[in-house]
This record gives C-alpha cells, sequence and structure tokens, in this order.
C-alpha cells in the first residue's frame, strides 16, 4: 500500500507528435486550461475548461456562464470539485460471485488497492486520458473534443476500455455525469438559489432514449410566461457490430447514488450485481444527470467503445431529427477530424520551423490565443457587378469571427460571452481586441486599414473609449436599391421574408439560421449569398461603456497604426490626411468637472464617483434610428461627423496634453481608472497619475511631426474645437516654457484642465462640424513646443544616478479651498514616486534615441529589484510593501501573487521585444530563453 500511495511521480514531456503529456497528472501542480471554443464558420462554439484532476472536464456550456450545461466554478473550486461532479465512470468487473468495482481516473479510497498509472495529453484542439489499472489488466481511454460545422454545440466524448489482462472479463459501467443543469438556469440561480430553481427543472424525450433538459418557463420573477423551446441533451450511444445503438441514460441521480447526495459512491448500482435500467425515475423539481448504463463482455485484448455527446439545441425537434446522423458510423470521427483541421488551419498562419520543437508549438499557441481574444478576420468581398449596384461605392467589409474576451477559471470575473450562432464573435475589452489586433495586417494584408478605423472610430471628443467592444452588426442600406442584387438569389416569397429580415440589426450567422430555419432554399452557397449580402449594408461596430476610462487604451493604436505603415508605407499620407472614414463615438457617460468629483473625505482630499452618465445624450442617442452611437455635427443635431485621422491624432493630443498632473509629469488618472495595470484600482482616487502615457503622448507627438514632414502636406483642415483648443494650449505652454515661477507647473495644470473642460463643455453632445485650414508651418512649431514641455516633465520622473524611471505617481493634495459644502479645489500638491514597474522601463526603451542610451536602461533595469536573479526573470513590480493600502488591490497581495512583485509576463514579453527593435540583440538573446514560456522546466 505505502509503495502505491508514494510511487506517483509526475512527468512532463512533449511527445513526437506534438502533445503534451502529463504521467501522473492527478499528482502535479493544479492547473487550468480550455478549449479554444471554435467551432468554424458554420458552427456553434461552445466553451470547454479542463483541469488536470479527475476526468478533467471542470464545466462547459454555450454563450456565457448563464448557459451552462455543467455549471461553472474557478479554479480553485474546479480543483476540489471536478472528481466527484465531472465525468464519472464506474466499473463493475463481474467474476463469479464477486464483484470489483473500480473508477477510472479517481483518487479516492476505492482505489487505494489498485496499481495505476495514468497520463493526460493535451493539443490545441483536443484532450486525451488514459490510464492503465496493472491491478485488473483494464486500460481505460477517454478522449474530448468539440463539435465543428454543425447546428448545434456539444462536447463529444469518445470512452475506450481495454482488457489488457489474461481472461475474458464481463463488464457494466455506468458513465457519464452525476448532473446536467437543465437551459435557462442562470449562473446567478445555481449560486444563489440553487435548491429554488429545482422547482422549474424539467427532463423530456426520455422515450427516445435522449434526455432533453430544460426550464419549462424563464423563471424570471414578471408577469409575462415565456415558456423555454431550447435545451440541453445528452446522448450516449455505441456499435453493435456496424449497427448504432442509442443507451438510454439515467436521469435521476438517486437511482444510481442512493441517499449518498454527495456523488461519492453509487451505492444503487453497487447493491446489484447486474444492475438494471430503473424502472421509475423522477425527471422534474431535482437536478437531472446523465450516465449510460452498459454491460458487456470483453475478450483478452479486444476493446469497448462507448460514444456520448452533451450540448445544446434549439429544439427538442432539432435533436430528434439529428440523431440519425449524429449516431451513424464514421460522423464522430469526420467530426474530430474538421476540428483538428480547422485549429490548424488558423495556427498555419505562424507555422514556425526552428530548432526548438517547444518554441515551435508555443507560437501556435500563442497565435491561436491571439485569435481568441482579437478575433480572426474574414472578408466579405463585393460582388463583381457591385458597381452597377451601387455606383461604385461598395467596399469590402472585414468580419471578426470567435473573438472573445477571456473567461478562464483563473481569471473567474470575466463576464465572457460567445455567441451560440453561425460566424460566432463575442464581447471583448478595448485594450485586449485592440492589443490582440495589432499584429493582424501582417498575417492578412487584405484587412488593410480595417483596424485602424474601427479603433480609433471609438475613441470619443474627451480622449476616451468605451470598454466593451461587442459584435459587428449589419443592417441592409436601402431595399429598393439593392433588390436587383438579391432577387437573383431567391424565389419571390422567399425574397420577401428575408427583406423583412434584413431591415433590422443582423449578423452574418443569424441570417443564415433563419434561412434553415424558414427553409428558403438559396441559388448560391452560404458563402456567395454573404458576400453579395454584406457589401450592400450598414455595418455598426457595437460597444459598451463598461466601467470608468483607463488611461491606456488609446496608446494601443499608435502599434496598430505602426504595423499598417511598415507594411504600406506609401499609404501614410492616404490615411492620415486623406482618407475621411474617421468619426466619434457618442458615449452616454462623461468625465466631471473637478469642481463636482473633488472631495473632502474623513478630512483628506479625493477624487471620486469621476464618471456620470448624461440623461440629456442619453436620450438624444436613444432616439436615432441609424448609428445612435456616432457623433454628429450641428452639435448633435446634424449628419454624423466624418473626418480625417489626423483630427482624431489631434484630439488625443490635446486632451492628453491638457491631463498632466500638478507636476508636469504623468498623465492623471482622472476618470475612475488607471491604465492596464488595473490593480492600482485606488490610485485615481488619489489623484494618481503615470508617467508610461506620457511617454506615449511624446510617441504620438513625435508621430505626428514626422508625418508632417515625410507627406510635406501644406494645408491641412482641422476640427473647429479641436484647433482652438490646441492654440489655447499651445499659449499656456508658451507661457510655461518662458516661466520662471516655481508655480508654473500647478500653473499648466490648473490653466490647461479649466480649457479641457470648456472644450468637453462645448463638444459635450456633438461638434459643430466646422473645420479651420491651418499651415504645416504653423502647427509645426506647436508640436515642438509640446514635444519640449513633455520632456520635462519625463526628465523628472527618472533617477538621474540609477538611470530608470519611475512609473507612477500619488499628487496628494496638501492645499484646498472650498467650492461647496461638499467640493473642494486643491491648491498645492505634493508627489509621492510609487516603487519601480517594468512598464516604465519598457516605454523609455520603445523611444530610446540611441543605442547607448538604451543600453543604460537595460542595464538599470537588470541591476534594479524589478530583476529576478534567481528566476533570472523580470518582475511586473517592485516590493510595494511600504505604500499605502489605499493604492489598490495589488498592495494587499502577497508577493509573488496576481500583480505584486510577479513575473508578468505579456509586460515582460513587451519589454523583450522592445530590446530587439532597440538593436540589442545580445542583450535580448541572454534573456530570451529565461524568460520565455516554452523554455521554463514544467516543474
Amino acid at each position: 500500500m505505502s509503495r502505491i500511495l508514494s510511487d506517483k511521480t509526475p512527468k512532463y514531456y512533449l511527445n513526437a507528435s506534438g502533445e503534451f503529456i502529463i504521467e501522473n497528472y492527478n499528482f502535479s501542480k493544479p492547473f487550468a486550461d480550455f478549449f479554444p471554443g471554435i467551432a468554424g464558420k458554420f458552427g456553434i462554439p461552445m466553451w470547454v475548461f479542463f483541469v488536470n484532476r479527475g476526468q478533467a472536464i471542470a464545466s462547459f456550456g454555450t454563450k456565457d456562464k448563464d448557459r451552462s450545461i455543467l455549471e461553472f466554478f474557478p479554479a480553485n473550486k474546479a480543483w476540489q470539485f471536478v472528481s466527484l461532479q465531472g465525468f464519472r465512470t464506474f466499473i463493475k468487473v463481474l467474476t463469479g460471485k464477486r464483484t470489483i468495482l473500480y473508477e477510472p481516473f479517481h483518487n479516492g479510497f476505492a482505489n487505494l488497492q489498485y496499481n495505476l498509472r495514468n497520463e493526460m495529453s493535451i493539443t490545441s484542439y483536443d484532450l486525451k486520458i488514459k490510464e492503465n489499472n496493472l491491478t485488473l489488466g483494464l486500460e481505460v481511454e477517454v478522449e474530448y473534443f468539440t463539435i465543428p460545422d454543425d447546428s448545434y454545440a456539444a462536447l463529444a466524448r469518445i470512452l475506450t476500455i481495454r482488457n489488457v489482462g489474461s481472461a475474458t472479463k464481463k463488464i457494466q459501467i455506468l458513465d457519464g455525469l452525476p448532473q446536467i443543469v437543465p437551459f435557462g438556469t442562470s449562473n446567478l440561480f445555481l449560486k444563489k438559489l440553487g435548491r429554488t430553481i429545482e422547482a422549474w427543472m424539467n427532463v423530456e424525450n426520455l422515450d427516445k432514449g435522449v434526455p432533453f433538459y430544460k426550464l419549462d418557463v424563464d423563471p424570471t420573477d414578471r408577469p409575462e410566461v415565456i415558456h423555454i423551446k431550447e435545451g440541453n441533451f445528452y446522448l450516449g450511444f455505441h456499435y453493435d457490430g456496424i449497427l448504432p445503438k442509442i443507451i438510454r441514460p439515467v436521469v435521476d441521480p438517486q437511482n444510481i447514488f442512493g441517499p449518498v447526495t454527495d456523488f461519492s459512491c453509487p451505492r444503487k448500482f453497487l447493491s446489484f450485481k447486474n444492475f438494471h435500467h430503473p424502472t421509475e425515475e423522477f425527471i422534474k423539481s431535482k437536478t437531472p444527470c446523465g450516465m449510460a448504463l452498459l454491460t458487456f463482455e470483453l475478450n483478452k485484448n479486444s476493446q469497448k467503445e462507448v460514444f456520448s455527446l452533451v450540448g445544446y439545441m434549439r429544439s427538442k425537434d432539432a435533436l430528434n431529427s439529428s440523431l440519425t446522423r449524429i449516431i451513424k458510423p464514421g460522423y464522430l470521427n469526420q467530426k474530430k477530424e474538421e476540428n483538428r483541421k480547422i485549429i490548424k488551419a488558423l495556427q498555419e498562419d505562424i507555422n514556425t520551423k526552428s530548432s526548438s520543437r517547444a518554441f515551435d508549438l508555443y507560437a501556435e499557441q500563442t497565435y491561436l490565443d491571439n485569435v481568441m481574444r482579437g478575433g480572426y478576420p474574414i472578408i466579405f468581398k463585393q460582388p463583381l457587378n457591385a458597381n452597377k449596384v451601387n455606383d461604385g461605392a461598395l467596399t469590402n467589409s472585414v468580419f471578426y469571427l470567435y473573438s472573445r474576451k477571456h473567461g478562464d477559471l483563473e481569471r473567474d470575473y470575466n463576464k465572457f460571452q460567445i455567441q451560440p450562432t453561425y460566424f460566432s464573435q463575442g464581447n471583448g475589452n478595448y485594450r485586449d481586441m485592440n492589443q490582440n489586433r495589432r499584429c493582424s495586417v501582417w498575417f492578412n494584408p487584405d484587412i488593410q486599414d480595417d483596424n485602424i478605423i474601427t479603433f480609433f472610430n471609438f475613441l470619443q471628443s474627451d480622449g476616451f473609449n468605451p470598454l466593451v467592444v461587442k459584435g459587428i452588426s449589419f443592417m441592409l442600406k436601402d431595399t429598393d436599391k439593392f433588390q436587383s442584387a438579391l432577387k437573383k438569389l431567391f424565389k419571390k416569397e422567399g425574397f420577401l421574408k428575408v427583406v423583412e429580415f434584413l431591415n433590422k440589426p443582423f449578423t452574418p450567422g443569424e441570417i443564415i439560421i433563419f434561412l434553415k430555419e424558414n427553409k428558403i432554399k438559396l441559388r448560391a452557397s452560404f458563402d456567395d449569398f454573404l458576400n453579395t449580402l454584406i457589401p450592400l449594408c450598414i455595418r455598426n461596430q457595437e460597444a459598451e461603456h463598461g466601467e470608468g476610462f483607463w488611461t491606456d487604451h488609446w496608446t494601443y493604436n499608435l502599434d496598430s497604426l505602426e504595423s499598417y505603415l511598415a507594411l504600406y508605407p506609401e499609404k501614410l499620407k492616404e490615411i492620415i490626411f486623406l482618407k475621411k472614414a474617421f468619426t466619434f463615438y457618442d458615449n452616454t457617460e462623461i468625465v466631471k468637472p473637478r469642481e463636482q468629483k473633488y472631495i473632502l473625505k474623513d478630512g483628506k482630499i479625493r477624487q471620486l464617483h469621476a464618471v456620470v452618465s448624461d440623461n440629456i445624450k442619453r436620450e438624444m442617442i436613444r432616439k436615432r434610428t441609424i448609428l445612435p452611437h456616432v457623433a454628429r455635427t450641428q452639435f448633435g443635431q446634424g449628419e454624423i461627423y466624418q473626418t480625417t485621422l489626423i483630427n482624431k491624432l489631434l484630439c488625443i493630443l490635446v486632451n492628453k496634453l491638457a491631463s498632466l498632473d500638478p507636476s508636469g509629469m504623468g498623465i492623471e488618472m482622472e476618470a475612475d481608472k488607471p491604465n492596464w495595470f488595473d490593480a492600482l484600482n485606488g490610485l485615481p482616487a488619489l489623484f494618481g497619475s503615470s508617467i508610461c502615457e506620457t511617454f506615449e503622448l511624446k510617441r504620438l507627438l513625435v508621430f505626428i511631426k514626422e508625418s508632417l514632414d515625410k507627406t510635406r502636406v501644406g494645408n491641412l483642415n482641422i476640427t473647429e474645437e479641436i484647433h482652438d483648443f490646441l492654440i489655447n494650449l499651445d499659449s499656456l505652454i508658451q507661457e510655461y516654457l518662458n516661466s520662471h515661477s516655481q508655480d508654473k507647473d500647478y500653473q499648466y495644470w490648473d490653466n490647461s484642465y479649466y480649457l479641457k473642460e470648456g472644450y468637453r463643455h462645448k463638444t459635450r453632445l456633438g461638434f459643430s462640424g466646422k473645420e479651420i485650414e491651418m499651415t504645416t508651418d504653423a502647427l509645426m512649431p506647436i508640436l515642438l513646443r509640446a514635444i519640449e514641455k513633455v520632456d520635462i516633465g519625463i526628465s523628472k520622473a527618472k533617477d538621474k544616478k540609477e538611470h530608470i524611471y519611475y512609473p507612477y505617481f500619488i499628487n496628494e493634495a496638501i492645499e484646498h479651498k472650498t467650492i461647496s459644502p461638499s467640493h473642494v479645489k486643491p491648491t498645492k500638491f505634493s508627489q509621492i514616486k510609487l516603487p519601480l514597474f517594468l512598464e516604465s522601463q519598457m516605454h523609455a526603451l520603445r523611444l530610446s534615441d540611441n543605442g547607448t542610451d538604451a543600453r543604460a536602461i537595460y542595464r538599470a533595469t537588470k541591476a534594479c529589484r524589478l530583476y529576478d536573479k534567481k528566476l533570472k526573470m523580470y518582475k511586473v513590480t517592485e516590493s510595494l510593501k511600504n505604500m499605502p493600502e489605499e493604492i489598490g488591490r495589488c498592495r494587499v497581495f502577497s508577493p509573488g501573487w496576481l500583480e505584486h512583485e510577479s513575473i508578468w509576463l505579456h509586460m515582460e514579453y513587451k519589454y523583450l521585444l522592445e530590446l530587439l527593435k532597440q538593436g540589442l540583440h545580445k542583450e535580448f538573446f541572454e534573456d530570451f530563453r529565461n524568460a520565455l514560456i516554452p523554455f521554463q522546466d514544467p516543474e
């Protein structure tokens, strides 16, 4: 017994096929992972999370957590629950009068008598677990993958039991899930009203042997009763020769576990040598299960396969009409191969051949992760006769598949969403999507400037942007004008139905499902139909405000611009100065002026509740029928305001140049949120600021200046309000540069803030629509003075002795005057520097003018406390223990946990990238193998 208990050392390696293998995975360090949730253009995606415990699958479902089939739990709970609440396989070996119970992949007391060896095999597209019971002479293997390119979503599971012993074995199994969440059960009900919601639960379709799990009606407490048509299902089957046979599962867990409600012991299954399907099952008002019962004999060296799918169907009729083709021999193997090909085709974009197999596979996986975060572009190309239809005005339309917000088990706070439809797309945060698409144009050059237009158009007149980027929807522009293009594809009656559907916003997946459900036949393929339709539509990239405004989101647009211009340098003049494809996002949320957000709290001056919903704006936007969140002329009452990119760049410039802190160093966190380092969530209340965005402001200034130099544009038409803001700011900068006052930083802060508040008040509902002509010769000295002003602030953030930059600052208000019973105006600040962060060194490297300066930054960073000498890696921050807890949650984290003194990979990678871009090749490769994941010891 002691040998069996002790001999479980895990082992990690890549096999010849590129699969990552973990031997004795139940005893390895716990981790959480997920399937890509990609089902192809014409598939319904499913999210699936797994861990290295039990039978691995911890939770799965469709769309979001509110449509779970196996309940969502965060990582720490998943590690605890998966062995009991996840997939289970109970095996009874019947030998004479003796019955032996064995549960593969489980580490409970019942298995201590067996000599077991197991392993987990992980790829980008599937998961396998295998266990060898040397005592019983049985080998059990389970393979998981999701179903692609079909009208439903499902997790496929293939259980294989092999007799590797010396004698024939009679075996009875129960295999499946001890609990399945019926469709319509939200995550809120599961977590807070788990007992109450059982009253709505029901299981249908048992006469077909394929249970359909759903609530009878929507449980929301409201007058209208809404019946639920959709449902989750469990389908188990096997083959008798080549004949498929559906296995009717047990759906009442009490018939398996009896009074043992924790699922630890299948007492009723054990009570009978030949357990039979129960004659009576309670299928209402309890959480059901789905476990297939099968009895069979296994000769020596033979095996038995049991197939199951657990998933979602749009209706019970859709389920039953699909059964014949699903259980047909070869179907699952075909879908398994299709799933592999879809994922491998995406990864082919970054197919890498180096001396390291691990690095090559890592490149593929990280690219796939980028696709999941940023989406994969496809282009709906205008038809050949498009000019005849719309006078040459049509353009190709880029559409991103597969994107979603990260929502893995260790980031349980994120509300991920994957649309359960064809051409699936999901929600994502602006920063995440933007930075994950920065290199898209290099992999897919045909998208050209689409990302630049998309993300710049989300920027508002105040320089901020909504947080949540949702999917793209379309709406037909003009039914009468485009009839000639669409009529060719349908019969008359079908055409009228389609036009009615297209007069409302739709997605490509929704229109295809509409055609299928209404049995409208096309005279073309779905792809040809969409290529004809989509370029004739208005495209609406939807978004939601979310919460607050981050200070760094705009900076990723500069990355996209650089990527685009590196590939299309000849288009600099067109994209910056000529193309009038740019608009401003119109948000219902606005940043309060200082007099409304600076308060006295517990004797201390704080900046709180800085963002508020503007009811007048909300009502104005609500009344719009076309692109409601796009800013208009005539201060909101005119046409959509379209302009050039230079106007958007100058809009960012003036807003950020007027947001320097009272010391002239960092960009203020003026709108409730910090930058990407979210764990400094308390810093905005402390009038926090960041030098990182000041570096980016200089980068913007230099970019505009160099663009003017390269293109030699003579005159610019600048948005009237932005022009006036810029001219007035320049006057303040000139005063600053000529002043010898010790108070000049505060004076610039105060006066520039007044200008910003005046501009924002004027443009709150929109722009006038007028543009003012300005010469390059007039703009250039303004830019140079702004660069000089910014450089002064950056130099003050530098530790001259250590040649390193402080990133964040508390600007403590030490004197004030009262302007109302609850609000104050600070009249004097004292600045406190936060400890070192890797982020500021990365930005400093990015703007280094020469190799000598860059090398000095590198050496200083490696010599300071940001470099972990033991790990030979770079920490995201040094110790914060001497900082007040008010700076944010990172202060209370233990060192090495989350964002406190941990190795934050994406920032470390960005730092290494800047080394490479600065030509520090020796230094880069010195750190390369120590920092990158594929070269780490799995232990």
